[in-house]
């Protein structure tokens, strides 16, 4: 992120060499530099945390019919996974695939106590902000047996 900060420095202070700078126009330049990369850092975050959610929705990992998915398929799954975990640990960005920090979430349908997490939550831990809200579906509460509501 300092890498960009500083090239956009550089690109807003242009030929400014020549003439000796203002304070005033250093900060106005460092100001820009700083918030077009946040906003750069920003948008990039969202489209990869779009398609690592993607990657994990319910669609995704559904059990598809015999013969229609390849070891090969798979393999190049898990390696997409693994790929993209890499990526949004070196950007700082956590993944929340439990529905503990509901303030996260957003609860899409269901009835009952619990929640059963529909696409995982995605916070930029830079920030502190929610880059994109994961999604909760309610569900009956499970008692101590492992059964459902009255499933006794």
């Amino acid at each position: 992120m300092i890498k960009g900060v500083v090239n956009g420095l550089q690109a807003a202070l242009g030929d400014a060499t020549a003439s000796p700078l203002s304070s005033t126009a250093l900060t106005a330049a460092t100001r820009k530099a700083v918030l077009d990369e946040f906003r750069t850092r920003s948008q990039f975050a969202g489209r990869l945390a779009e398609i690592d959610a993607l990657l994990r929705s319910r669609s995704m990992c559904a059990p598809e019919p015999a013969g229609h998915v390849t070891a090969d398929e798979s393999a190049e799954v898990a390696l997409l996974a693994q790929s993209l975990d890499e990526h949004l640990r070196d950007l700082h960005i956590r993944r929340i695939d439990t529905a503990d920090e509901s303030e996260a979430f957003v609860v899409t349908e269901g009835e009952g106590e619990s929640f059963e997490v529909l696409r995982p939550a995605y916070v930029d831990e830079m920030t502190g902000k929610v880059i994109l809200a994961g999604w909760l579906r309610r569900i009956p509460a499970t008692d101590a047996l492992g059964t459902r509501g009255g499933d006794a």
